[in-house]
């Protein structure tokens, strides 16, 4: 238990550092390698399996749906809010101070920011993940399935996911909840089936590592398509090849947290950037947010320049985002113990 119990903490660590780094990229199709690109965006995946294996290890004994939900509403809801009161004063002092827009138009772009019910841009996360806390039973209704009937719809929400693609700025909650089951489903099966997964540990490893290294050829140098796969609920725009890539790199990435959890000591910072992911989450656009109201007063406006350039500027902008986040979660956690959970998430 202890084992299994760190390397999920060593994921939600890399989960969340995939996640940050995905958002902090610069120049995008400007610049930035575009097959460093598809492999670091869409690390949202990663956190959906994790919460899908814990929904089954630590919370399907003894389930209540009320209690379940008012800890996801103290833990994640509110400091989603809380986060996001503070990120649109960011916005306002942006469109005041620095675009110095009239009254009337701020309260209209307030008005447009907030009626898919979140401000910052990856908290598009919250809403999607509320819905799929709400819909828990049906997801530990999945996990007493025989096996063959799990196999099944696994594989039939896979096949409408690299259709359906995600929704355009991720704004749609229902098609957001159909594309990313597979992953949940993927986390409620490792649970209850670590044995044979672990069985079977390098024959997945090797599936896995084929699946990251043809999808992302093929979504680099054949089907060209940069990041992640959006579109509207309806019509065709081919297979989602990022989709098929996630599905391998949570394997991968699990595999190397295992690694690591069998060492003989554990490490200590990146348990620690685990605990404090949701905080890091929540906490990383307000930093993206204040480069972007910072950097045009000092007249950093739209920098250009080739792949080294843009890779040291991702790099720039991932330390700004990651290690602000990381060391201000530290923080409201040292001042404010009993209450940053509520404000922050941790």
């Amino acid at each position: 238990m202890k084992i299994r119990l760190l390397e999920f903490d060593y994921l939600r660590a890399l989960a969340i550092i995939l996640i940050v780094l995905g958002h902090s990229v610069y120049n995008s199709e400007k610049g930035f390698p575009v097959l460093l690109e598809n492999l670091v965006r869409g690390g949202t995946a990663v956190f959906v399996f994790i919460s899908g294996f814990f929904l089954h290890a630590v919370f399907s004994k003894n389930f209540e749906l009320q209690s379940f939900l008012v800890k996801k509403l103290k833990n994640v809801y509110v400091p989603f809010l809380v986060v996001s009161v503070v990120g649109l004063a960011f916005r306002v002092f942006g469109w005041g101070v620095i675009d110095d827009l009239p009254l009337n138009k701020i309260g209209l772009n307030i008005f447009h920011t907030v009626k898919n019910f979140y401000v910052l841009f990856p908290h598009w996360y919250i809403p999607f993940i509320m819905v799929v806390f709400i819909l828990s039973p049906f997801y530990l209704g999945f996990s007493r399935l025989p096996v063959w009937r799990q196999l099944l719809m696994f594989f039939l929400f896979s096949l409408l996911a690299v259709i359906l693609h995600r929704p355009h700025g991720n704004a749609s909650v229902l098609q957001s909840l159909l594309y990313y089951t597979p992953f949940y489903l993927m986390g409620i099966l490792y649970s209850q089936h670590r044995p044979w997964f672990e069985e079977k540990h390098q024959q997945i490893l090797t599936i896995a590592v084929v699946l990251v290294a043809g999808a992302m050829y093929l979504q680099t140098y054949v089907w060209v398509w940069v990041g992640n796969y959006h579109k509207s609920f309806f019509g065709f725009r081919g297979v989602d090849l990022q989709f098929i890539q996630k599905i391998g790199l949570c394997f991968i990435l699990l595999a190397i947290c295992q690694m690591l959890a069998r060492r003989e000591k554990t490490s200590a910072w990146l348990k620690e950037v685990g605990d404090l992911s949701f905080a890091i989450f929540f906490l990383h656009p307000l930093f993206t947010m204040a480069m972007a109201n910072i950097f045009p007063l000092l007249g950093w406006r739209g920098v250009s320049g080739g792949a080294l350039f843009s890779v040291a500027m991702t790099l720039l902008v991932f330390s700004i985002n990651f290690f602000g986040s990381f060391y201000t979660a530290r923080l409201f956690r040292s001042l404010l113990p009993t209450k940053s959970r509520w404000l922050i998430g941790a």
